[in-house]
Parts: structure tokens; C-alpha cells; sequence
């Protein structure tokens, strides 16, 4: 038999049912005493498989950059009328293109991806080109840009006054000087594009506006009254011989004249400085309409119709001539050493003279009331009235007449040349034009 001992410390032991014979195990069960049991501990492997199941949400951002060519397109058009060199295009304020003379299309070298706006850097020497369409913005090749070049006369551009029924306008001591009718209204303009309202001394028909010795005058046709001058800004009453309807003014010689028209008379007046008048005569009762002075001579015309006209050396003397034909007259000027008249009616009919007396039949290019006639830079210039119109027309000796046209259709009632530009008014209006 094997000799064996068992140490049991702290441990409750419970038992079944054992084989007990044992000595040594019956003696444990006997004594049932405390003690210490030791514990051991080890590492072992294994292996499984199992399923299973679940849900899920989630959300994300983001961002992203990209590069690319935007679309570009050229700017061009079409001009006419350019007969000479030196004409400088630009667009969008740079880009400069110079035209040759002759040139019927242009293109502008740097191509753009949005807005363009084309503009005349340089006129042409002696010419006067106009844009039109020059402005907007590019989704293809524009080539509906267009130019149009032309002498003085020829190419005319839109010009903004205050609202007023202009009737006369004149140019002189670097001024454009404007009256209206049927009020107090005045306009002056340094270069016949910006324009300052004035005011003249009273409200009245004014009628004519001219400019001599330094000074500007104007008169008014019903009445006795008229105005003065220096500088188209600031005006002073002034009083003619009588309450006539006066309806033109002129100067030369170093003298006024204003001749009297709406109603037969033989009624005129002189000043030499726009303030004291004296009455004269004319050589016969007529609606006299227009007088200028040219050539050391004042030359007067008649409407009604008529075909009176009369000249004079001082505006005291007058001897009677004859116009071409019986037709309203309606305005003459001097240029180049010739008179021309135009006419109203409407009618195509004009006239010119070297001297006032010996007068020609011309042909203006169509019939209209041609109400005004001016003379600049070796050009006439005359517009038309009545019913609005846009026509107008040019010629270098006052027998060759190209026709042009305004920028609107209105009332043109008066045009004059000075500083390098014509200028002309409306009636009932705030349009104006200049030319080049």
C-alpha cells in the first residue's frame, strides 16, 4: 500500500457516496479541517463559426475644382464714304486699329469673350465717321458694327437741348447761341453738343438770332422788342423801331439789319450794335423773310409766294432784284463767294448768285420744305421742316446738291456753321444735331 498524505486548508469538501474503505480517505472524512488548495493555469486554443445581421446610416461631402478655355470672338463691321487716311478705330478703349483710306470692312486684331464697345480714337483728315451698333455683348463673330465717313454736311449725330420750341440759332465769340419761340427759353453750347438753358428777357415769338461785333442779337416777330448779348449767357432787353413782325437778322459792314416779314411791308431797321435801331425802307411791300450779308452787300428775299429779293451796301439803301421764280423763299446765306437761297413750299427749288442780282435757277435733290441754309468750310449745308423730316442736303458751290440725312425725323428750323462743326435745331423739341 502506497503511503499518501492529503493537506485540505479553508475547503468545505462534500462528499458521495466513495468507496471509504480507504484508511486514508476515511481519515480525511473524519477530520474535515481547513487548508490551502493549489490552483494552476494554462493556455489552450480553439475554433468557431457564428452568422449575424445589422443596420447602418451615413453621409458625405465634397468638392472639386476644374480649368478651362472660355469662348472668344472677333469684332468687325462694315464703313462707307472713308476717302481718306488716318482713321484710328478702338474697342473696349484699347486695341487700337488704324483703317486704311478706302477700306470697305474692319476687323479688330484681339478677339473678346464678352462685351465690346468700338469707337472712333482718330478721325480721318477732312472726313467725320459715325458709329452705329457699335456696343453689346458677343455670343459669335460680330461683323454688324458700322461706320459711316463723311465730309462736313454729310454724316450727322444726334445732339440733346433743353425742351424748348427752337427757332433760330447762331454761332459767334466761340458760342452757339439758340432762341426758341413762344418763350423765354435760351440755350448756349462751347461746341454744339452740351447744352446750358439760358434765359431771355421776356416770353416771346423770338424769332432770328445773329451774331456781329462781338455781340449777339435777337428779335422777335409782333412785337417791338428785342435782345442782346455778349456772351449767349446773360441777355438784355432791347427795343426796335416799332411792333412789327420782324423775321430775320443779318450783320455786316459793321451793321445790324432786321427785315419784317408775315405780312406785306416795305419795313426794315438798322443798329450797329444791337441796341439803337432806326427804321428803313425796303423798294417794295413784300413779305420779306430772310436777309444775310456776303460779298459787301446785304441781300433780302421774299416769300409769299414771290420772286422779290433786294440788296444793299449799308442796309439803308435797297434796290430791288428778282429771283428766279415766284416760290416761298425761305432762307439765303453766303459762302465762297456766292449767295444761295432755298425754299419752302415744299419744292425743290433753290437759287445762287455772285453778287445778289443776277440770279440762278438750282435744283435742291428733292421737294421738301427746306426751311434753313448755312455756308462752312467750303460746304452749304440745309435742312428741312414742316410735318418732321429727316432730310438734308449739301453741296460745295450751291449747284450740286448731294442729299443726306438727319438723325431723326423733326423740325429743323435753323442751322449755322462755327468751330469747325454745322449745328442745327428743332422745333418743340430737345433735338439737335452737329456735323462732323
Amino acid at each position: 500500500m502506497l503511503a499518501t498524505t492529503l493537506t485540505l486548508i479553508n475547503c468545505e469538501i462534500k462528499t458521495e457516496k466513495k468507496d471509504d474503505t480507504s484508511p486514508l480517505i476515511a481519515a480525511a472524512l473524519a477530520s474535515r479541517g481547513s487548508g490551502t488548495v493549489a490552483t494552476a493555469t494554462g493556455t489552450g486554443t480553439g475554433t468557431g463559426t457564428g452568422t449575424g445581421t445589422g443596420t447602418g446610416t451615413g453621409t458625405g461631402t465634397g468638392t472639386g475644382t476644374g480649368t478651362g478655355t472660355a469662348a472668344t470672338y472677333t469684332i468687325g463691321g462694315t464703313i462707307t464714304g472713308l476717302t481718306a487716311s488716318g482713321l484710328v478705330l478702338q474697342n473696349n478703349s484699347a486695341d487700337d486699329l488704324t483703317v486704311s483710306s478706302g477700306a470697305a470692312t474692319f476687323t479688330f486684331s484681339t478677339k473678346v469673350t464678352s462685351t465690346y464697345a468700338v469707337t472712333v480714337k482718330t478721325q480721318p483728315t477732312g472726313l467725320n465717321c459715325i458709329v452705329s451698333s457699335g456696343t453689346g455683348t458677343a455670343s459669335a463673330a460680330v461683323t454688324s458694327v458700322s461706320l459711316a465717313c463723311g465730309s462736313d454736311g454729310s454724316v450727322w449725330t444726334a445732339r440733346t437741348l433743353p425742351n424748348a420750341n427752337w427757332i433760330s440759332v447762331a454761332y459767334g465769340n466761340g458760342v452757339f447761341a439758340a432762341i426758341a419761340n413762344s418763350s423765354a427759353s435760351a440755350a448756349s453750347s462751347t461746341d454744339g453738343i452740351t447744352w446750358t438753358a439760358r434765359t431771355l428777357p421776356s416770353s416771346q415769338s423770338w424769332i432770328a438770332v445773329a451774331f456781329g461785333n462781338g455781340v449777339f442779337v435777337a428779335v422777335v416777330s409782333g412785337a417791338a422788342n428785342g435782345a442782346r448779348s455778349t456772351d449767349g449767357i446773360t441777355w438784355s432787353a432791347t427795343t426796335l423801331p416799332s411792333a412789327s413782325a420782324w423775321t430775320s437778322v443779318a450783320y455786316g459792314n459793321g451793321v445790324f439789319v432786321t427785315v419784317v416779314g408775315g405780312v406785306a411791308s416795305t419795313i426794315a431797321a438798322t443798329s450797329p450794335d444791337g441796341t439803337t435801331w432806326t427804321a428803313r425802307t425796303l423798294p417794295s411791300s413784300q413779305t420779306w423773310k430772310a436777309v444775310t450779308y456776303g460779298n459787301g452787300v446785304f441781300v433780302a428775299i421774299a416769300n409769299g409766294p414771290s420772286n422779290a429779293a433786294a440788296t444793299s451796301p449799308d442796309g439803308i439803301t435797297w434796290t430791288a432784284r428778282t429771283l428766279p421764280s415766284s416760290s416761298n423763299w425761305q432762307s439765303v446765306t453766303s459762302g465762297n463767294g456766292v449767295f444761295v437761297a432755298v425754299t419752302g413750299g415744299p419744292n425743290n427749288v433753290a437759287a445762287t448768285s455772285p453778287d445778289g442780282i443776277t440770279w440762278t435757277a438750282r435744283t435742291l435733290p428733292s421737294s421738301q420744305w427746306w426751311s434753313s441754309v448755312a455756308y462752312g468750310n467750303g460746304v452749304f449745308a440745309t435742312v428741312t421742316t414742316s410735318g418732321g423730316s429727316n432730310v438734308a442736303a449739301t453741296s460745295p458751290d450751291g449747284i450740286t446738291w448731294t442729299a443726306r440725312t438727319l438723325p431723326s425725323s423733326s423740325n429743323w428750323s435753323s442751322v449755322t456753321y462755327g468751330n469747325g462743326i454745322f449745328a442745327t435745331v428743332a422745333g418743340s423739341s430737345t433735338v439737335g444735331a452737329t456735323s462732323p
